[in-house]
């Protein structure tokens, strides 16, 4: 008999919504990264690399 394959596992599994404080862990890490390159070009604006 034939191992299954992931996709046959994936296609047999129902359906879970996320719950809503994965929703919120999923916003506060899109917002924390959007927050940090902001912060990361301002920074490399102050203090440009020099060669």
């Amino acid at each position: 008999m034939p191992q299954p394959t992931i996709k046959d596992e994936l296609d047999k599994a129902e359906y879970e919504p996320l719950l809503p404080i994965e929703k919120k862990l999923i916003v506060w890490s899109l917002v924390l990264g959007v927050v940090l390159l902001v912060v990361l070009a301002f920074l490399n604006r102050l203090f440009p690399p020099t060669l």
